[in-house]
């Protein structure tokens, strides 16, 4: 964290711009955050114990440029390709390399929300600063592996952020993705006097606001038991700032900055895992990655019975079997909203074909196939006075 010191008058608010409903999914993610697993990715990244890498036993003992960060990057590497993912390292500069992997969404794989943090450092250990931060990313990532969500999930791992919030800046600018949201998590295990206070950073930029209101409902509404502050002049002194500054949405999620419980031994070798409160590290974890996971919207389970059907829908689809370019064909009785959805033998959506108003008479829809694996599917669309659902055969190409 690169702390700046500015003579200002800062103000906040919490104005709820919108709510949310409890997800049973969204709680078992949370319960599923487990304090042994943060600990073991901190005590790696901040050298307390030896980790492999590249098939040699070593110790991160330092993330500062060179020496030892390169180090730390591929131990980020590793870790991520152990848990299943395609890593990317972007080498943005000689001495500058971001990590970064991403979970396509079902539903809408070309939007993303990101969870992020940067991983270099300015001495030794520096566990909260910002080891907290990246080790959360990483138990994200481990929870998050076998789940499906509708959208897409970046989970990313900055470098150079002490030097001038480099690592960011280079993706955030050279992006073309279309970016919803993003949380970056920077000093998230500091609480020294035990009040559960933290602050989430934002600003009137991209809806961010709304973002942070997001968040706080998330604490409120799974019951992690933190003391949200939101900072609506929020610093910009961490990653999310260069999201700002490129239009994207994003916060920061951190223990108190501008309050009166700043880590005092941040920035130092005594930024050390025995000095950290590892029960609000494991709340801050919990709330950080429940909020991605309701923001990234965990696949249901839909539950399809044939035998409820709206009378008003007739659905064809050619050609059927299929293994291309598809066509599905709905003749409606009168016009209504309708929501025509592809789901798998199990009941798991795999592809949102429509969700608006459509006409009476017919309506066509067309999507490819060749990317499903073969079997059997079902379109089902959904009316206000109910369902009807029409099996289709994908074939091997």
């Amino acid at each position: 964290m690169k702390r700046f010191y500015i003579i200002a008058l800062l103000t906040f608010s919490v104005v709820f711009g919108f709510s949310q409903t409890y997800s049973p999914d969204v709680q078992t993610i949370i319960n599923d955050v487990n304090l042994d697993s943060l600990t073991y990715y901190l005590r790696n990244l901040s050298g307390e114990d030896p980790v492999v890498v590249n098939g040699q036993t070593t110790t991160i003992e330092h993330r500062v440029s060179n020496w030892g960060n390169d180090l730390a990057a591929e131990y980020l590497n590793e870790t991520m390709q152990g848990f299943g993912y395609e890593t990317t390292i972007q080498d943005y500069a000689s001495n500058g390399k971001n990590v970064y992997a991403i979970k396509e969404g079902t539903l809408y794989p070309d939007e993303y929300y990101i969870i992020c943090a940067h991983y270099d450092a300015v001495d030794y250990y520096c566990a909260d600063d910002n080891g907290s931060g990246s080790s959360a990313v990483l138990e994200a990532a481990r929870i998050f592996k076998d789940l499906s969500f509708e959208y897409s999930i970046i989970f990313a791992f900055w470098d150079e952020e002490e030097l001038g919030l480099y690592g960011s800046s280079y993706f955030a600018g050279n992006t073309n993705l279309n970016i919803l949201g993003v949380i970056n998590m920077d000093m998230i295990s500091w609480d020294g006097d035990d009040d559960n206070e933290f602050e989430i950073h934002s600003r009137p930029i991209a809806n961010s606001i709304e973002l942070a209101d997001y968040i706080v409902e998330v604490n409120s509404l799974y019951n992690i038991p933190l003391n949200p502050q939101i900072e609506n002049q929020g610093t910009t002194a961490s990653d999310h700032a260069s999201f700002w500054d490129n239009g994207f949405k994003a916060v920061l999620i951190i223990e108190e900055y501008y309050g009166n419980d700043f880590n005092p031994y941040y920035h130092s070798e005594l930024d050390r895992i025995a000095i950290l409160n590892m029960p609000y590290f494991h709340n801050m974890a919990k709330l950080s990655i429940g909020s991605l996971a309701s923001l990234a919207a965990p696949d249901e389970i839909i539950s399809v019975e044939e035998n409820l059907v709206d009378t008003n829908i007739d659905i064809n689809c050619f050609p059927n079997p299929t293994n291309g370019n598809t066509t599905i064909s709905i003749n409606l009785k009168e016009e209504t909203s309708l929501k025509v959805q592809l789901v798998n033998s199990i009941g798991k959506k795999v592809k949102l074909i429509s969700d608006a108003f459509q006409q009476q008479g017919k309506n066509q829809f067309e999507f490819n196939s060749s990317n499903l694996s073969p079997g059997l599917y079902l379109i089902i669309a959904n009316s206000p006075k109910g369902s009807t659902t029409f099996k289709l055969l994908v074939k091997k190409q």
